[in-house]
């Protein structure tokens, strides 16, 4: 009796699962490990998000700041601290008269500033110096006198809301914080003013 499909049987099956388990290593060596995870000391850095540029103030119309008991144009800013006016005596905005001043809670004194001679020699006139800044033309600014019942000595209807800005002739206001900033484009001379501090130029 021979043996010979045995013995096929065995010759297939050695020269087979060789074959087979090459093929099954050569697989999975090429198939990329779903649940690989990264390597613990690769970090992710976020990208910096672009600073964004500051906003252009918002240009009101000067038509609806007016009074009709005050000349010019009138506005408060902030809570109402501070208050303005902007008038054209002559009518040519290039040489408008304009000023405010603080309405309460005023923490400065003239004795601090660089007004304090000027505010000295007029105490001493019986005149003395109010809570503002006036300008006048392409004058720099001095301080509201007791005499002075404009520029800021009255509590406005309408405020300047914050981002919004006033601009007659070469005058602009804007709102900063609870107080004003105001300049002449023309003469470069201007303010800015709240309860809390004054500055001139």
């Amino acid at each position: 009796m021979t043996r010979f499909p045995s013995l096929t049987a065995a010759l297939f099956v050695a020269v087979t699962i060789p074959f087979l388990l090459t093929a099954c290593a050569a697989g999975a060596s090429s198939t990329p490990n779903e649940h690989a995870t990264s390597s613990p000391n690769a970090t992710s850095v976020a990208e910096p998000s672009p600073t964004p540029e500051p906003s252009a103030p918002i240009e009101v119309d000067p038509a609806l700041y007016v009074d009709e008991y005050v000349p010019g144009v009138v506005f408060g800013v902030g809570s109402g601290a501070v208050n303005c006016q902007i008038q054209e005596p002559s009518g040519d905005p290039a040489v408008a008269a304009w000023g405010c001043a603080v309405g309460e809670a005023k923490t400065w004194q003239w004795e601090d500033t660089s007004f304090a001679d000027f505010c000295a020699e007029l105490e001493s006139e019986a005149i003395g110096c109010r809570d503002g800044l006036v300008v006048r033309g392409a004058e720099a600014p001095t301080p509201r006198r007791n005499t002075d019942a404009d520029f800021g000595g009255f509590t406005a209807s309408h405020v300047l809301a914050a981002g919004e800005r006033i601009t007659v002739g070469d005058v602009s206001c804007e709102p900063v914080d609870d107080g004003v900033r105001c300049e002449d484009s023309a003469s470069g001379h201007g303010f800015a003013l709240s309860a809390s501090a004054i500055d001139a130029w």
